[in-house]
């Protein structure tokens, strides 16, 4: 005879806290439930995405100081100083030019000065400092300057030139393609100067114009960018401001890559030209600054030559369609950030869903509550992010993006998911303006965006063909820069490497369809060539989502995603959640080296280097390994001896020894002179 069903046995104490866990439900429902679910405002003001400039007289306790220049229209200074951080000087100082006279800038041995006019003094004191000894780089300097550079100015500007380098020491390790100039290019004869790189032709023959050069000048040296390199990578990198909010790629809404069709040249595609060009620079801050060893910090975290930062869309899933992913890159030592659209569900379904996962975390009673929605609860969601995973927003914005991350936040800190994450990818990646969205996301406390993306039609040639590598022209991040030159708080991270790209895992119809096989060989080709050649952090977009539609897409995705992952790994890239890179790129970015003293009888440089923040991985010092044909010998932090190994940047080779978090004390020792 059949038994009937056994009921849980309920004691009387389990019984009065299901009790007062519905007293709690109801008095909410009775005079909560609308303030609850009120809609919040964003948690910052719209000021609060612009970073602060630097104004006043700053201590000459680094070598190099960084002159913006406000008349420049737009002034992309501040952006200068960024691109220096992403080179890793974190030893220079910055200065308005209105706050400078002849006694501060001759304390500093290297002056770069930002593009923009000159008064007639102004002038007068960069030449008597270079003439008296000092060193000035100069982006597309004031006429005046003209033949302290070393160059006769003509009058006349290029339009959509390229750069090719020249034989030069200085462009050494300096990659050998054209890089795209979309800024306006001066056109200087030579009249002594070296030259450093050309202008050129879009296919690389080269102008009689230079683009680059070098000139002694008395006792010092001047070096002349003949465009305004910041604004030019500003460019490169976040794309055509012309082209803002204009469909132009063929696929339905404004995205990212509408901003660079017509912009980049495939032909260069393939090689991070922005970073190129940043390298170029630090050759030649490398070499001016020769009155002592200038130290550096290397790209990415201690012991990694690349990075993939890992990350996948989730669009209101469930917890047994996420943990496929999540499991495959804990496989390989990883983490990888989860971009969540939460579920569509009435403000009553949500407050009473948020009440019930409040109500399993009772202790005895909690069973009694479990749902079995499979939707991911704040407590699982808390458990991943302390294994180093990522949880964050995945706004839709069709109705318009201030709308769209208010609503998706607010359902995901109301769904008890809060706080958000400080990285985010845009549902589609769709984007308005230039850096407009950007500038919404800094008010969600969201300090990197993954939005610029390789996928669609804006990556085919005319003749069918797909073209791949970096779409922004960079594996580095950057803070974004508005069209008036200023910095925002949100890093701009490409994602270079996309499942629904090259893998038929979502059949949009612009993929490329390959196999998994083929599309992981491909991948490897990229992450080979950041591994050997261009150091960088390669954003990689695994999606969730395959995992609940049917069995075939789901092996198809995780083929592909451990077969990556399996190669990286293979090749020693760190593979990090997009919240551990930022931390790390944040920590970095913030690091500060101060009291640089060089004895050259000793042959001893020191200097106090600072690093805070809460990433969880060191940052890599770089000291050049020689230093006037003198080999370095060995380095000493906070007083205990170091080993260095050998790590290639552009053209010199440096020693690298870890660095860790706090204040530390350098001593680097080079051989007697």
């Amino acid at each position: 005879m059949k038994q009937p069903a056994q009921r849980p046995i309920i004691t009387r104490r389990r019984f009065l806290q299901a009790c007062a866990c519905t007293v709690a439900a109801g008095a909410l429902g009775a005079t909560g439930y609308v303030a609850v679910n009120a809609p919040l405002p964003a948690p910052q003001p719209e000021s609060a995405a612009l970073l602060a400039q630097a104004t006043g007289r700053p201590q000459p306790d680094a070598p190099i100081l960084l002159v913006t220049n406000q008349r420049a229209m737009p002034s992309f200074g501040a952006y200068l100083g960024a691109i220096l951080r992403a080179e890793g000087f974190a030893a220079f100082r910055t200065a308005r030019i209105d706050d400078l006279d002849s006694a501060l800038i001759g304390r500093f041995p290297l002056v770069i000065l930002a593009a923009g006019k000159l008064t007639s003094p102004e002038a007068e004191m960069f030449r008597s400092y270079v003439l008296s000894g000092g060193r000035l780089i100069a982006m597309r300097p004031d006429p005046q300057l003209a033949d302290l550079m070393g160059v006769r100015h003509t009058g006349g500007v290029l339009a959509r030139a390229y750069l090719s380098a020249a034989d030069h020491p200085l462009a050494r390790g300096i990659d050998r393609h054209a890089f795209q100039i979309h800024t306006p290019v001066e056109q200087y004869q030579l009249a002594g100067a070296e030259p450093i790189a050309w202008a050129s032709q879009p296919y690389g023959s080269a102008t009689r114009y230079p683009a680059a050069v070098v000139n002694r000048a008395g006792k010092g040296i001047a070096a002349l960018w003949s465009f305004d390199l910041p604004h030019n990578i500003a460019l490169i990198r976040q794309g055509n401001p012309g082209a803002a909010n204009q469909e132009r790629d063929g696929l339905d809404g404004i995205r990212t890559m509408d901003l660079f069709v017509d912009w980049i040249d495939p032909e260069v595609i393939d090689v991070p030209q922005a970073d190129e060009l940043q390298r170029l620079l630090a050759n030649m801050i490398h070499a001016l600054t020769d009155a002592m060893p200038l130290p550096r910090i290397w790209y990415l975290p201690q012991g990694a030559t690349a990075v993939l930062v890992a990350t996948g869309d989730a669009h209101g899933i469930q917890v047994g369609h996420i943990t496929p992913g999540l499991e495959i890159v804990e496989r390989y030592g990883g983490t990888i950030s989860v971009y969540y659209t939460t579920p569509r569900v009435s403000a009553a379904r949500r407050t009473a869903r948020r009440i019930q996962w409040w109500a399993e975390t009772l202790p005895v009673v909690g069973h009694v509550f479990e749902e079995h929605s499979g939707y991911p609860t704040p407590r699982l969601v808390e458990s991943w992010r302390e294994q180093g995973h990522g949880f964050g927003l995945h706004p839709w914005v069709e109705e318009g993006v201030a709308y769209g991350y208010n609503r998706a936040w607010n359902d995901f800190v109301k769904h008890g998911y809060g706080p958000a994450a400080p990285t985010v990818r845009t549902h589609r990646v769709l984007w308005s303006g230039w850096v407009d969205t950007a500038k919404v996301q800094a008010q969600y406390g969201i300090h990197m965006s993954l939005d610029y993306y390789h996928a669609g039609p804006a990556m085919r040639r005319p003749d069918g063909r797909y073209v791949n590598g970096y779409l922004t022209g960079s594996g580095l991040p950057l803070p974004f820069v508005d069209e008036q030159g200023r910095l925002l708080r949100v890093y701009q991270q490409h994602t270079h490497i996309v499942d629904e790209h090259q893998i038929a895992a979502f059949d949009h119809g612009y993929e490329m369809n390959l196999s998994a096989a083929d599309a992981v060989a491909l991948s490897r080709q990229q992450i080979d060539q950041a591994v050997e050649r261009f150091p960088s952090a390669l954003g990689l977009q695994s999606h969730f989502d395959p995992y609940a539609f049917s069995p075939e897409k789901a092996a198809l995705e995780r083929d592909w995603l451990d077969g990556i992952l399996h190669h990286a790994a293979s090749r020693g890239v760190a593979i990090m959640s997009a919240e551990q890179w930022l931390a790390f790129t944040e920590m970095r970015h913030g690091a500060a080296m101060r009291d640089l003293t060089w004895n050259d009888a000793e042959g001893m440089l020191t200097f106090e280097a600072e690093t805070g923040g809460t990433a969880q991985h060191h940052l890599l010092l770089l000291l050049p390994v020689e230093h006037r044909q003198r080999p370095l010998r060995q380095v000493m932090i906070d007083g205990m001896l170091t080993s260095a190994v050998r790590r290639q940047v552009g053209g010199v080779t440096y020693g690298a020894v870890p660095l860790a978090r706090g204040q530390r004390r350098v001593r680097a020792y080079y051989a007697k002179s």
